[in-house]
């Protein structure tokens, strides 16, 4: 009896369980449903923000149209017409390492060599209606294509020297085929000096055909002949020794950084529009340091293998607080290179001294080049900071 009535209990209660177990479980559904409903609601939500802010921003073009004033961005080409003249410098050629194994016992460069690779860069800019395409420091990557022998009164060799690239200051780079060469054409100068040389020559050559006239005749000779010896003598020497400066050929054909080039290219060159570099303008002038270049003068200097010297005729007016030391103080060179001051050929030249704040100076100062033609610019440094405080271009000589 007590069996039968535990039965029916026990059945109510597993029956109880499984009805908990369900309604745990529907509810846990549901609760799963909200949260999925609620999700994408957030999530239809959030898009049709974006397609709000999309067509606000594009002015209601978000399905694929452009807006009204968009400026489309494009590349301009011009073509650079055949005959065009360019005017380079030599900057890089070869080397041999050492400065002294570039040059030959008496100082002079080294003859060039057929295929030594060299760069030059254009010394002005290109312009094609009124458009930079060209950009002074567009370096031309070549090489010696071809030597010419030197010629007779005294003419040097020169070089015709084939480019195949050019490298604009922005990093662009383009295939350049055209040739160039550093051939100098006869100017009322030159001709000066050509007929100087020979009139020199033709004196010196009168002295001593007047001197061998003289020990062949002897006194005796001479007076008996007047002197008409001598003369013979003089004209005969003076004769020969201009038809030997006449004759004689000129040095050898080098390659000198900073010598110019003659080029023209013989078709037409396509070249977009030159983009000019964005950098911060920088600074190099102290305020209150003003330095007036009144002079430049070159010399070669014979004890140093072929360096040249130049010299500085300059006014300082250092109205700062700063001292100046001379040590701060070099020439800087187109490729980078410093040179520091030296002692002077002249004898008031000075390279160790100082310059005190609110003072004026008047100096000669003398820097020591490797090579005289190229471009130099006076630089002065902050004793202190090591920074630039000072740039001027040397003037053209």
């Amino acid at each position: 009896m007590n069996l039968q009535k535990q039965q029916p209990i026990a059945l109510i209660a597993k029956t109880l369980r499984r009805a908990g177990t369900q309604r745990a479980i529907a509810a846990i559904c549901a609760a799963t449903f909200c949260a999925s409903a609620v999700s994408v609601s957030l999530s239809a939500t959030g898009v049709y923000a974006q397609r709000n802010e999309t067509e606000a921003a594009t002015g209601g073009t978000a399905h694929g149209g452009i807006a009204p004033g968009t400026v489309l961005k494009g590349s301009a080409t011009y073509t650079v017409p055949k005959g065009t003249p360019f005017k380079l410098k030599l900057t890089q050629v070869p080397t041999n390492g050492l400065r002294m194994l570039d040059r030959d016992m008496d100082g002079n460069l080294l003859p060039a060599q057929l295929n030594d690779e060299i760069c030059a860069k254009t010394s002005e800019d290109i312009y094609i209606d009124d458009h930079k395409v060209i950009p002074e420091g567009t370096v031309f990557h070549g090489k010696v294509a071809r030597i010419h022998d030197p010629r007779r009164f005294y003419r040097k060799g020169w070089l015709e020297i084939s480019f195949d690239s050019l490298k604009t200051p922005d990093g662009r780079r383009f295939a350049f085929k055209v040739d160039a060469d550093n051939f100098k054409g006869s100017t009322v100068k030159s001709k000066l000096a050509g007929t100087g040389r020979i009139a020199a020559h033709a004196a010196g050559g009168a002295i001593v055909g007047t001197l061998v006239a003289y020990q062949l005749m002897g006194m005796h000779g001479t007076t008996s002949t007047k002197g008409l010896n001598l003369a013979i003598g003089a004209a005969g020497g003076a004769l020969i020794a201009a038809g030997v400066a006449a004759s004689e050929k000129g040095p050898k054909a080098v390659l000198e950084p900073g010598d110019d080039l003659n080029m023209a290219i013989d078709s037409d060159l396509l070249m977009p529009a030159a983009v000019e570099p964005i950098a911060k303008p920088k600074t190099y002038t102290l305020e209150g340091l003003d330095i007036t270049i009144n002079k430049v003068k070159t010399k070669k200097d014979n004890l140093a293998g072929g360096s040249s010297i130049k010299m500085l005729d300059v006014n300082i007016d250092n109205n700062t607080d700063q001292w100046l030391e001379s040590i701060d103080c070099y020439l800087l060179d187109s490729e980078g290179n410093k040179h520091s001051l030296v002692a002077g050929l002249d004898e008031d030249s000075e390279f160790i001294f100082h310059i005190e704040p609110n003072s004026i100076r008047h100096l000669k100062l003398s820097f020591r080049v490797d090579f005289a033609k190229m471009k130099y610019t006076l630089v002065w440094m902050d004793h202190r900071s090591r920074r630039v405080c000072y740039k001027q271009p040397l003037p053209l000589q």
